[in-house]
């Protein structure tokens, strides 16, 4: 059976898998590099050693500091980040924030296909 842990942090709801995380970011948020440290300290907890992708589910409007993808780069587990997200303007921002995030970034339309594409990207590192 997968397994499957939550979290509800203050600005996100977090779904860890085995080889993926991901997040709901909440209405209004504005993510910061300093969400990184309580992001990456979950992470570390269920992936230490452990290759995984960060796959962002889109459902709610918020902001995130161009900063806070810098930082994220800098976890040598992480992989890729994966956004999904259905709107033009969603899909534009993310282009925009993909500049600033220096390992794989893949914008979809579902979670289906972010969780392949994260499969797909974890392969290349077995």
């Amino acid at each position: 059976m997968l397994s499957i842990t939550y979290y509800d942090l203050p600005y996100v709801e977090l779904f860890v898998f085995p080889k993926y995380m991901i997040a709901q970011v909440k209405d209004g948020t504005v993510l910061a590099p300093e969400n990184n440290d309580d992001l990456n300290k979950i992470a570390q907890k269920h992936f230490e050693g452990e290759d995984f992708v960060y796959i962002s589910n889109r459902v709610f409007e918020y902001n995130v500091s161009p900063m806070t993808y810098i930082e994220t780069s800098k976890i040598s587990n992480l992989k890729g980040v994966a956004i999904v997200t259905n709107t033009d303007i969603g899909r534009k921002t993310a282009s925009f924030e993909s500049k600033f995030y220096t390992k794989d970034f893949m914008v979809v339309s579902t979670i289906e296909d972010a969780i392949n594409w994260a499969v797909h990207v974890l392969e290349k590192y077995e």
